[in-house]
C-alpha cells in the first residue's frame, strides 16, 4: 500500500508569510466563461477615471424567488413558490412591489390540492411524468419572477418620478427605455477580445465603452472597478453596466462607486453587490412567508 503524508508541510509558516488568507469577496469560485455571441464594437481605446456627478436614481429594482416541495403524489411533485420584485428609491423608500404565491401540480392532482382549502391559487403544469414536471415547475418560477420584475420596471417608467432606473442584471429583453441602466455582477461572458484592460483597472476607473448587439438589442456598456483588487482575483469588485443611452454610463458608474459596500458588511458579494440593491433584496425577503425559511 502506498501512502502520502501531508503533516510534513508547515502550513502555519505559509499562512503567516502570506498574511490574510481566505475570501476577498465574491470572486473565489471559478467561473466557466464563454465568448459572447453578440456583436461587440469598441467606442474608445483607453480606460478612464470616473469623474462625472453621480446619477440620480428613482428606483433600484431586483427580485427574489423561493420554492418549497410540499409532497409527491405517485412521484408527481406538488410545490409552492413565492416570487417578488420591488423597487426602492432614495432613503430606501418603496416605489413599487409585485408579489405572487402559488401552488403547482399536475392536472391529475388539482382536485386533491384544491381540497386542502389553502385558498392559494393553483397553477396546473402541462407535463405528465415526474422529471418533466420538476423541470416545468422550475422554469415557471423563473418566468414568474421575470414577469414581476418587468411589471415593476413598467410601473417606474410610467411614473412621474425623475431619474434613472437601475436594474440588477442585463437589459437584454427589457423595455427599451433610455432611463434604464443594468448593473451586471457576473463575468461569465467575454465581451472584449483583449481583457487585460479590465484586469488592471484601479478603483474608480472604467473600461473603454463599447456596444453590444445590433438593432433593437443594441446596448452601450462598460466595466467599472468598485474596489481595489490588491491581492484579490482579476474580477474582484468588477461590474459591468448596460444602458440604451451612452451618456448614462459615466454618471451611473459614479453612482455605483457611491453604492459600494465594504468587506465589513457581511455580504458575501460585498465587492460588487450595490448597497441599494441589497436593500431591495432584504425588503423583499422580509415580506416572504416565514415557511420558506424553515
Amino acid at each position: 500500500m502506498t501512502t502520502s503524508r501531508t503533516d510534513q508541510y508547515d502550513l502555519r509558516s505559509l499562512f503567516k508569510a502570506i498574511g490574510r488568507v481566505g475570501g476577498r469577496g465574491g470572486e473565489n469560485a471559478a467561473v466557466e466563461r464563454s465568448d459572447t455571441t453578440e456583436e461587440v464594437n469598441l467606442l474608445e481605446n483607453n480606460p478612464l477615471e470616473v469623474k462625472a456627478e453621480a446619477a440620480a436614481v428613482c428606483g433600484f429594482v431586483d427580485g427574489i424567488q423561493s420554492t418549497m416541495h410540499l409532497t409527491h403524489i405517485d412521484r408527481r411533485p406538488v410545490t409552492m413558490y413565492y416570487v417578488a420584485a420591488g423597487a426602492l428609491g432614495e432613503g430606501a423608500t418603496p416605489k413599487a412591489l409585485v408579489e405572487k404565491l402559488r401552488l403547482q401540480c399536475a392536472s391529475e392532482d388539482v382536485e386533491w390540492v384544491e381540497s386542502l382549502g389553502s385558498r392559494i391559487p393553483v397553477e396546473v403544469l402541462g407535463s405528465s411524468n415526474p422529471p418533466d414536471l420538476e423541470l416545468e415547475a422550475q422554469k415557471a418560477v423563473g418566468a414568474a419572477r421575470d414577469k414581476a420584475e418587468r411589471t415593476v420596471i413598467d410601473d417606474l417608467i410610467a411614473g412621474t418620478d425623475a431619474g434613472l432606473i437601475a436594474v440588477d442584471g442585463s437589459l437584454l429583453a427589457r423595455p427599451r427605455s433610455k432611463r434604464l441602466v443594468g448593473v451586471v455582477k457576473t463575468t461569465k461572458s467575454r465581451y472584449l477580445s483583449d481583457e487585460t484592460v479590465i484586469w488592471s483597472l484601479r478603483r474608480g476607473w472604467r473600461s473603454p465603452r463599447f456596444t453590444i448587439g445590433t438593432g433593437e438589442n443594441l446596448r452601450y456598456s462598460c466595466y467599472v472597478q468598485l474596489v481595489e483588487k490588491g491581492d484579490g482575483a482579476w474580477n474582484l469588485g468588477l461590474v459591468r453596466l448596460e444602458s440604451f443611452d451612452l451618456e448614462n454610463l459615466e454618471p451611473m458608474a459614479a453612482r455605483c462607486l457611491q453604492e459600494t459596500q465594504t468587506r465589513s458588511s457581511n455580504d458575501p458579494r460585498w465587492d460588487r453587490h450595490l448597497g441599494s440593491v441589497r436593500a431591495v433584496e432584504e425588503f423583499l425577503r422580509a415580506r416572504r412567508p416565514a415557511a420558506f425559511t424553515l
